[in-house]
């Protein structure tokens, strides 16, 4: 019995630790808003979030809201970087299927999607990102 109770005390520790991990975005799975404003027909619009890569990519997926897209990284103005380059051609992105782009480590991007907005009211769209980390200006 005593070798029974160790066992599933280890086993609820383990899972307690992966749920908090999660729950911390330790996962490395970070969820980036983009707001389309109302009438918006401009080809891109940014997030206001910005992200640094913590190697030389990024992996870009569809969230909540976002269909069928091009998704561009733009370098956030005053953002640290070498300049060599500041806006990455952008790649098409569908629900489902993530798309990995290459960009500088440590410099600071903004995301671009192209999504149009011609009603009323302003349309929220999410990114997510892995391999980066995140930060709001």
């Amino acid at each position: 019995m005593k070798r029974h109770g160790k066992k599933l005390l280890a086993v609820f520790l383990a899972a307690a630790g992966g749920l908090i991990l999660t729950g911390c975005g330790l996962g490395g799975i970070h969820t980036v808003k983009i707001v389309v404003p109302a009438g918006s027909q401009a080809e891109f619009v940014y997030s206001e979030e910005e992200i640094s890569p913590k190697g030389s990519s990024v992996t870009l997926s569809s969230g909540e809201g976002l269909s069928d897209t091009e998704v561009v990284l733009r370098l956030a103005e005053g953002g640290t970087g070498t300049g060599k380059q500041d806006a990455y051609l952008p790649a098409y992105l569908t629900p489902g299927m993530p798309v990995r782009m290459e960009a500088e480590k440590g410099a600071w991007f903004k995301i671009g999607v192209s999504v149009q907005n011609p009603t009323g009211e302003d349309i929220v769209v999410y990114v997510d990102v892995k391999g980066a980390d995140v930060r709001i200006r």
